[in-house]
């Protein structure tokens, strides 16, 4: 290229005039449309008959076309090279040409074209545009002189037709107030015929409602079938309703209220005269005043329909009671448990009168071998059955059990606390119950592996087996009951010879396993809980007190096919479990509702906000974690929890329940004791945030005063449960709004509040039904886990001594009385006979103010109180 930059000028001329460039255009355009098999063939070729042409021609190469080497079929349509490309190739500048010389090609016209035509477009569309403005806003001035005129119109036509419409309201009016007088005048006297009228019927239906009473009265009617409605006597709305629906009203009410609705009027005592009222009778709450005539009495007016009757732990009842049952022939479920007058004479009467009964109740009762062979000889269709502590029968009644009518029909069977039946007994109920499926063994240190072994030989459909504190089961007596794989329920409780071999053979054989509680059972390790991941229909698990379960057993469990239908899970006390478990559980267990994971000291805040993103946990136990007012606040997401218990979590302070509470606002129950940082401010943003709670335990938050007892009483009227004691800065001045604000409360704990006076406590007994009081001292043992129970059975010697103690004393000072003068004598005795040991008088508002039916929850505040005195503390 450089060569031909500085080619003689001449020569340039020379290759113009002998066509070269065409000739190479022609040659070019020839090889890239026919493509030879031999370019230089076709070159050689076509050049010698260019050359030919040249020589022959007149003309020579002047009719030579770029196209004219290409066959006519495969002529192309556009050139495919451009005259810009030969001359750069062989630099033919049209500058060096003279002008006869330089002519433009097809491309210089195309591009001239173009540009003259975009400047004609350019111009037209300018002189357009502003043409279109001109318009454009000679139509807007139009139409903006059209609206002001359509306004004008309107406002002109608005005037004319509100004048018109004047003028007719004004006459419609005062044809109204004319049609008005008339009206009322027609009214007037047609309700006045009306009133008549139903004064009228009211009188003749107020005649033949007391005739009808009268002949009820007197016992003339029988049936149910002509009986009166309400109508005409009654003033109240469940009178006036459907005797259906009233009778399902009160369905609700038990049978005290029953009773007591029977006196308010004849309409109602006619609705609670309804035989569907009176086929179920719980007389257990009255238990301390049922007796012979009351239950005589009520049997004799509906003994056939009653189909459920429960005297439970009515002390009074005797013979004729008892007489008094066995004469219901229809009565198909009795519960005589802690019926201290049953025994074989009276439960004669009842097993040969009642020869239809499906459930019967004879726990703890004074019933022999002799009891048992009734049964087995009366009650044929007999299906459920309690024996449990009843301790004076033996394997001679089993036998008769097993061997007559009664057991072959039997599908549960208690035999808790009976420690007397041996191999021999339970061989009975094998051979005598084969479709026993339900089998409750709870407390019975006698109970071994070749009983259960009995059992299970003929009974195959044993579905629930419990074994609550029977520590001597081990690992062949569940294998002997889970070979028939029809296991879905299992309890045991306090057992260390139950090992992880159990539970691979349940896992094994009882895929439809359903409910799991294993508590206290410490050779229980993460192999169980793994065995158990193939069983598909878990929904309750319990754990508790398996110290040795861990992180692996619980992720082995939840990613098992139970995971998603997994309830209720305990974890308490299961110190290995870690926020890893929680993690898991809330990815798998998405049904869970609800979770208890008490005393996991390594469950943190980050635990606590992965609780709060799950969807159905509506009740959650974290007592004792180390959780903080931030997984506290996360913990609130979970915003449809209704029972949260929060107990001696000592690090969460009032921020961290101000965020709880006001996420959670449909808080039902909240034990936040012993938090011992929670102040009066906590109080007061609880009890606004959440007004629905009906129990709240804030006992030993000794921080909080009266002021949170205001706020509470203020606010949360739904409360029916309260306690904080060890509040001892809680006084009589906050009693006052308690006893007006909180009017559905029905149970008040306040231990170890010494501000708090007797005289202050006698005024609440007076509006609340059960109030538990002391201003002793707090003791050291007082907290969450303080067990009232095991205080009562480890004191009942101290009482029964005090008990002894004081009569001897009482005897002794009337006897030193009676010596005395008369007069004075009398008033000594008095006031001796009315003083009573010191240990006692804490007591003494709460035995006045409490029914008898509250007996068990004043022994054991007697205990705590002779714990105190006597320095006895739950573990001695």
């Amino acid at each position: 290229m450089s060569k031909m930059k500085t080619m003689n000028p001449q020569l340039k001329q020379f290759l113009r005039r002998n066509k070269v460039p065409d000739v190479y255009e022609a040659l070019l355009t020839g090889l890239a449309v026919v493509c030879p098999d031999d370019p230089f063939e076709y070159l050689i070729g076509n050049l010698t008959e260019l050359l030919r042409q040249r020589e022959e021609d007149v003309h020579g190469l002047e009719s030579l076309k770029w196209d004219s080497l290409v066959p006519d079929d495969m002529k192309p349509k556009k050139k495919i090279f451009g005259a810009a490309y030969l001359d750069n190739i062989y630099l033919l500048d049209e500058e060096n040409l003279h002008p006869w010389e330089w002519m433009p090609h097809p491309e210089l016209y195309q591009k001239a074209y173009q540009c003259y035509n975009n400047r004609l477009v350019t111009m037209t569309f300018n002189a357009w545009f502003r043409y279109h403005l001109r318009k454009k806003a000679k139509r807007e001035w139009l139409a903006r002189r059209m609206k002001e005129a359509a306004d004008y119109f309107f406002l002109r036509k608005q005037r004319v037709h509100f004048k018109i419409w004047s003028d007719w309201h004004r006459f419609r009016m005062q044809r109204q107030e004319r049609a008005f007088d008339i009206i009322q005048r027609a009214y007037n006297i047609s309700l006045s015929r009306l009133v008549f009228e139903a004064w009228h019927n009211v009188m003749q239906e107020s005649r033949r409602t007391k005739e009808y009473f009268e002949r009820l009265e007197r016992g003339e009617l029988d049936g149910e079938e002509d009986m009166l409605g309400p109508r005409g006597e009654a003033r109240d709305d469940i009178s006036l309703l459907p005797r259906r629906v009233a009778i399902k009203i009160f369905g609700y009410l038990d049978l005290v209220d029953i009773s007591r609705c029977s006196r308010v009027c004849r309409s109602w005592k006619m609705i609670t005269s309804n035989s569907s009222l009176w086929s179920w009778v719980d007389l257990s709450k009255a238990k301390n005043v049922v007796t012979d005539n009351v239950l005589t009495s009520l049997l004799q007016h509906y003994r056939p329909y009653v189909l459920h009757l429960n005297i439970k732990g009515c002390s009074m009842l005797t013979k004729p009671s008892f007489k008094a049952v066995g004469q219901c022939r229809n009565l198909q479920d009795l519960n005589m448990s802690e019926c201290p007058g049953l025994n074989d004479d009276t439960m004669k009467y009842v097993a040969e009168g009642c020869s239809v009964l499906l459930y019967l109740n004879i726990s703890f009762t004074n019933i022999t071998d002799a009891t048992l062979r009734l049964l087995a000889r009366c009650c044929s269709n007999l299906q459920y059955l309690s024996l449990a502590y009843c301790k004076r029968f033996s394997d001679k009644g089993l036998q008769y059990l097993g061997t007559g009518r009664g057991g072959r029909r039997l599908v549960h069977l208690d035999l808790s606390g009976c420690p007397q039946i041996t191999v021999n007994g339970y061989k009975n109920i094998s051979g005598g119950c084969p479709k026993l499926q339900h089998l409750i063994i709870n407390d019975c240190y006698t109970l071994r592996d070749d009983m259960i072994v009995a059992v299970a030989a003929n009974c195959h459909n044993i579905r629930c087996i419990s074994f609550l504190y029977t520590p001597n089961i081990t690992d062949v007596a569940l294998k002997a009951l889970a070979v028939h794989r029809k296991l879905q329920q299992i309890r045991i409780e306090g057992n260390c010879k139950i090992t992880d071999a159990s539970f691979k053979l349940l896992g094994r054989y009882c895929v439809d396993l359903r409910h799991i509680y294993v508590s206290d059972c410490p050779r229980i390790t993460d192999a169980a809980l793994k065995s158990l991941a193939t069983c598909r229909n878990i929904n309750v698990l319990n754990v508790a007190d398996c110290i040795r379960i861990s992180d692996n057993g619980v992720r082995n469990l939840v990613e098992g096919p139970s995971g998603p239908k997994l309830r209720e899970m305990n974890l308490t006390n299961c110190v290995r479990v870690t926020d890893v478990s929680i993690m898991k559980i809330t990815q798998k267990c998405y049904s869970l509702v609800y979770g208890s994971f008490c005393f996991s000291e390594h469950i943190t805040d980050a635990g606590a906000e992965m609780l709060g993103n799950m969807p159905a946990l509506s009740s959650l136990d974290i007592s004792g974690c180390n959780i903080t007012d931030t997984g506290l606040g996360a913990l609130g997401n979970c915003y449809h929890l209704r029972d949260v218990v929060l107990s001696e979590c000592h690090q969460i302070t009032d921020l961290g329940i101000q965020k709880f509470a006001q996420q959670c606002r449909d808080l039902d129950r909240l034990d936040i004791s012993h938090c011992l940082q929670l102040t009066d401010q906590a109080i007061k943003n609880l009890a606004f945030c959440c007004r629905k709670l009906s129990f709240l335990n804030i006992a030993g938050c000794s921080q909080l005063s009266d002021m949170s007892i205001r706020y509470i009483s203020g606010v949360c009227h739904y409360l029916q449960s309260l306690n904080f004691s060890g509040c001892i800065k809680v006084s009589d001045d906050s009693m006052r709004f308690l006893r007006k604000g909180l009017k559905r409360l029905r149970n008040l704990n306040m231990l170890y509040c010494h501000l708090i006076t007797k005289p202050t406590i006698v005024k609440l007994s007076a509006k609340i039904e059960k109030v538990v009081w002391s201003d002793d001292p707090i003791p050291n043992h007082f907290g969450p886990g303080f067990d009232y129970l095991n205080a009562l059975s480890l004191c009942k010697a101290a009482m029964e001594k005090e008990k002894e103690e004081n009569e001897d004393k009482a005897k002794r000072e009337q006897e030193k009385n009676e010596e005395k003068k008369e007069e004075k004598g009398d008033g000594e005795s008095k006031g001796e006979s009315s003083a009573e040991p010191k240990s006692s008088e804490t007591l003494d508002l709460l035995m006045t103010s409490s029914s008898q039916e509250e007996r068990e929850p004043q022994e054991m505040k007697r205990a705590t109180v002779l714990m105190q005195q006597n320095d006895i503390s739950p573990d001695s």
